[in-house]
C-alpha cells in the first residue's frame, strides 16, 4: 500500500469517526420543534457515513425470500396506516418516520461493510467510545456546575442535572452505556488477537472510570441497570471464553464486572465533589435506585402511564389511534384510575407505542418479526468479540425502549442500524461487491431531503423568535413566509392560531384550524379556542362536549 493510499483510508476513516460521533456531540436545537435539528444532522452524516465507505465489500446476507415477502408486507402495511388511520396526518412527523428507517438502513449498510473490515470496525466502534467518553466529561462538568464557560458548544442544564448535549438524562446514560460496550468490546477482541500490554489496559480502565462518573453524574436509573446487565452479560461471555483462552478472557471478566462497581463508588464520589464546586451535595444515583429520591409526583410515574396507554390501546385495538394521534388520544379519554399529569406523545415502551398508534396485530408482527430474527442468529452461541459486543448494543437499545422512546433520535437510530449491519450476516460470510448506485441514490435523497427540510424549519422557525434574531428575508412578514410551509405546517398554524383572538368574524376560519390542531398538540389554548369559535358558530353541543372534556382533564391532572 502506497503513501497516498494510505492517507486517503486514514481521511475516511477520520471521516467516518466525525459521522458516527458528531450526532451525539451536536448543542444546537430551535423551536418550535427542538429535536428537528438534530435529527437532521443525524440523518445527513449517516448518509455521509455510507457514501463514506460504499465502494467497499460487505456481508452476504442471510436473506430468504420468506424474510424479504414478510418485510415488503410489513412495509405496505405501514403506509397504509400512516395515510388512512390518522384522522389529522401530521406530515411532518410521518415524513420523519420514512426518513428515521432510512436512516437506519443506510447504517445497516455501513455496519455490513464494517463486518468484513476488522480494521474499518475499529474506526466505527470508536466512534462510540469518542463520544461517549466526551460526552461523560460534559455530564461531570454540567453536574460540578464548571460547564457554563462553554456555551453554546454545551448545552446548560438546570443546576444539579448532567446530560451532556443530549437534553435528557437517560439519553445520556443510555451513550455512556452504549460506550461501555463498545469499549469492553475492542477490549475482547483485541485479547483475541494478541496478549494486551499494560498500557492498553491501564487506557481501558482510564476510559470505564470516565464513563461510570458520567453515567453516576446523569443519576438515571436506566443508566444503572443497563451497566448492570452489561457487565454481567459481557463477564459471562469473558467467562465461556476464558476455557479456551485463559489470558484474554479472565481479563474481559475483570473488567466487566469492575464497570457495574465502578458506578457505585462514582455515585458516592461525585456528590461530595459536587458538594465542593457548588456548595452543595449533589444528587445521587444511589438514593434513586433505592428509591429515596423522585423527581416525579405520583401521576408522572410510569404505572399511571402505562395503565393509561392500555385503556387507550383497549379502545382501537385493531388499527390504532393513528401515527402521531396519541397526545390526542390521551386529551380525548376520560380514565377509570388516575390520570397521567401531562401531555402525552409516546407510550414510553416501543411495542406499547407500536400496539397504540398502529394497532396491535401490527405490533404482534413486528415483534415476531424481530424475535425470529435474533433466535435465527442464536446470541447465546456466540464467539466472536464484534458480535458479542453488537448484542450488547442492541441489548442497550432494547432496554431503554422498553422504557422510553430512544429510537426517535438520530444517534440512535443510527447505533441501531449499526448493531443490525454488524449481525445480518453469518460469522463466516464472505464478503461480496454490491452495486453503488442505488446505496448512492438513497444517501443522497436522504441528504437532500435533510437540506429541505432544514430550510423550511428554519423558515417556519422566523414566528418564534424575536423580531431582531430574525433572518433579513424574513423580517417583514415572518407569518406569511411560514405559512408557505408544507411539511412544517402545523407548526406555523399553531403559532398563527395562538396569537389570535376568535372573533364573530374570524370563528369561521378559526375553527376548521383549532380542531385540526387539536391532533397537533391538544393543550388548553388551542382546545378553548375550539371551544370559543365553536360557540359562535353554533356547535353547541361539540362546544359543550369539549368544555367538559377540558375540565375533567384539569381536574384528574395533579400536580
Amino acid at each position: 500500500m502506497n503513501s497516498s493510499t494510505a492517507q486517503s483510508i486514514l481521511v475516511r476513516n477520520v471521516i467516518l469517526v466525525a459521522c458516527i460521533a458528531l450526532p451525539w456531540l451536536n448543542p444546537f436545537a430551535s423551536s418550535p420543534s427542538t429535536s428537528v435539528i438534530p435529527l437532521l444532522v443525524s440523518w445527513m452524516l449517516a448518509a455521509c457515513a455510507l457514501l463514506a465507505v460504499v465502494e467497499l465489500p460487505l456481508a452476504k446476507p442471510r436473506w430468504p425470500m420468506s424474510s424479504r415477502v414478510v418485510l415488503g408486507v410489513l412495509l405496505l402495511w405501514l403506509l397504509a396506516s400512516l395515510l388512512w388511520v390518522p384522522q389529522v396526518v401530521d406530515r411532518a412527523l410521518t415524513a420523519g418516520l420514512l426518513a428515521s428507517l432510512m436512516c437506519v438502513w443506510l447504517m445497516v449498510a455501513v455496519g455490513r461493510r464494517a463486518a468484513v473490515d476488522e480494521g474499518l470496525l475499529q474506526w466505527v466502534v470508536w466512534g462510540l467510545i469518542v463520544a461517549a467518553t466526551i460526552s461523560a466529561v460534559l455530564g461531570m462538568l454540567q453536574y460540578l456546575g464548571l460547564a457554563h464557560g462553554l456555551s453554546p458548544w454545551v448545552n446548560q442544564p438546570l443546576k444539579g442535572d448532567a446530560f451532556a448535549n443530549l437534553r435528557q438524562r437517560n439519553q445520556f446514560a443510555s451513550l455512556t452505556s452504549l460506550g461501555l460496550v463498545a469499549l469492553l468490546g475492542w477490549v475482547a477482541a483485541q485479547a483475541k488477537r494478541h496478549t494486551l500490554q499494560r498500557s492498553t489496559w491501564v487506557l481501558a480502565v482510564v476510559l470505564l472510570n470516565v464513563l461510570a462518573a458520567g453515567v453516576a453524574c446523569s443519576v438515571s436509573r436506566t443508566g444503572a441497570m443497563q451497566w448492570a446487565l452489561v457487565g454481567v452479560l459481557m463477564a459471562t461471555w469473558g467467562w465461556r471464553s476464558a476455557k479456551q483462552d485463559a489470558a484474554s478472557g479472565k481479563g474481559l471478566v475483570w473488567l466487566a464486572l469492575a464497570a457495574p462497581v465502578s458506578v457505585a463508588v462514582w455515585s458516592v464520589l461525585m456528590p461530595w465533589l459536587a458538594l465542593q464546586t457548588t456548595g452543595e451535595w449533589g444528587a445521587s444515583m444511589i438514593l434513586r435506585v433505592t428509591g429515596q429520591a423522585q423527581d416525579y409526583a405520583a401521576c408522572g410515574g410510569r404505572r399511571v402511564l402505562w395503565a393509561n396507554v392500555l385503556a387507550l390501546i383497549a379502545q382501537h385495538p385493531w388499527l390504532g389511534w393513528g401515527w402521531g394521534e396519541t397526545d390526542y388520544a390521551h386529551f380525548m379519554t376520560g380514565y377509570s384510575s388516575l390520570r397521567f399529569c401531562d401531555i402525552l406523545d409516546n407510550a414510553h415502551d416501543f411495542p406499547l407505542h407500536v400496539a397504540l398508534e398502529l394497532g396491535v396485530p401490527f405490533a404482534l408482527v413486528v415483534m415476531i418479526g424481530m424475535t425470529a430474527w435474533v433466535l435465527r442468529r442464536k446470541p447465546w452461541r456466540e464467539q466472536h468479540a464484534w458480535r458479542v459486543m453488537a448484542w450488547c448494543l442492541l441489548v442497550v437499545l432494547g432496554l431503554h425502549s422498553l422504557l422510553e422512546y430512544p429510537l426517535w433520535y438520530g444517534p440512535f437510530q443510527m447505533t441501531l442500524g449499526l448493531a443490525i449491519g454488524l449481525l445480518w450476516a453469518a460469522p463466516d460470510a464472505a464478503a461480496e461487491e454490491e452495486a453503488q448506485e442505488g446505496p448512492m441514490w438513497v444517501a443522497a435523497l436522504l441528504f437532500i431531503g435533510c437540506l429541505y427540510a432544514a430550510w423550511d424549519f428554519n423558515r417556519v422557525g422566523q414566528i418564534y423568535r424575536q423580531a431582531a434574531s430574525r433572518d433579513a428575508a424574513y423580517r417583514d412578514n415572518p407569518l406569511h413566509h411560514a405559512k408557505q410551509s408544507w411539511l412544517f405546517k402545523n407548526q406555523a398554524d399553531f403559532a398563527e392560531l395562538t396569537t389570535q383572538t376568535v372573533t364573530a368574524d374570524n370563528a369561521a376560519e378559526l375553527y376548521p384550524q383549532a380542531v385540526r390542531l387539536m391532533h397537533y398538540s391538544p393543550e388548553a389554548r388551542v382546545v378553548q379556542r375550539v371551544i370559543d369559535s365553536g360557540k359562535l358558530l353554533g356547535h353547541h353541543e361539540e362546544a359543550q362536549a369539549l368544555a367538559a372534556r377540558l375540565e375533567d382533564v384539569k381536574q384528574n391532572t395533579p400536580r
